[in-house]
């Protein structure tokens, strides 16, 4: 008898191309088991970001071992455009908010950065990759943002391809986001700064360059996660995939 429970989707760093039976161990396994409480005739939903989407059937449960079958694919891999987010580090609970929120709204890739009022200078990659992963589980994403190692503002300004356009949250100045018009350079990163905002000096050296573009959120002062969530809102609102 086929089972349908609630349904599971789970990334998984395979591929599927030449592997019609998989297992699945460790952590994941534990949560589909002690969690999700599947058993054999369970089916759920994998996803390795590059194949699209599959639904599998469990065939076996056995020392903690998932074994599963893949059944057919559901959906089949799309390009995205891309949209990086570039962010100060901030505390742990709001580069965790920053993560989990700007991936279910389709940013691809993340860079965070080091400024002159940047507070916390430590975070962990694998944990951010891990809010990633579960919110694209959790917002049927095929694919996985990319979680970039840190570096300092100023030096990643400085090697920017020109051609590469950078919208910077300015809570000072800017173009209000809605008036901004669409001769962007692709593809587009969205520049959030630290608690307390960016240096004179840091302003001064963002406004430098052509090929970053003051916007305003707005009249209210935001927190650094609220910036880059309503940032990425706005932009997929007029230029992204929700346009």
């Amino acid at each position: 008898m086929k089972v349908y429970s609630q349904i599971v989707r789970l990334y998984l760093d395979i591929s599927f191309e030449n592997n019609t039976n998989f297992k699945i161990t460790e952590k994941q396994a534990h949560y589909l088991l002690n969690v999700m409480r599947i058993r054999v005739g369970s089916r759920i939903f994998v996803f390795n970001g590059f194949e699209g989407e599959f639904i599998a059937e469990v065939v076996q449960i056995q020392n903690h071992t998932v074994e599963c079958k893949l059944l057919e694919k559901t959906r089949h891999q799309q390009d995205e455009e891309e949209l990086q987010l570039i962010f100060a580090i901030v505390k742990k609970d709001r580069i965790f908010n920053i993560i989990e929120k700007c991936t279910e709204l389709g940013v691809t890739s993340f860079q965070p950065v080091i400024t002159e009022r940047t507070q916390n200078h430590n975070y962990n990659l694998e944990k951010l990759r891990l809010y990633a992963i579960e919110a694209s589980e959790q917002t049927r994403r095929l694919t996985i943002p990319k979680i970039n190692d840190v570096q300092n503002l100023n030096l990643l300004i400085n090697d920017w391809d020109a051609n590469k356009s950078i919208l910077f949250c300015n809570e000072n100045d800017g173009t209000p986001f809605m008036k901004i018009r669409n001769n962007l350079g692709k593809p587009v990163s969205i520049l959030v700064g630290p608690e307390g905002g960016f240096s004179k000096k840091e302003l001064d050296f963002l406004n430098s360059f052509n090929f970053i573009q003051s916007i305003s959120l707005g009249p209210r002062v935001l927190r650094s996660d609220t910036a880059a969530i309503s940032s990425v809102t706005c932009y997929q609102s007029k230029f992204g995939d929700w346009n």
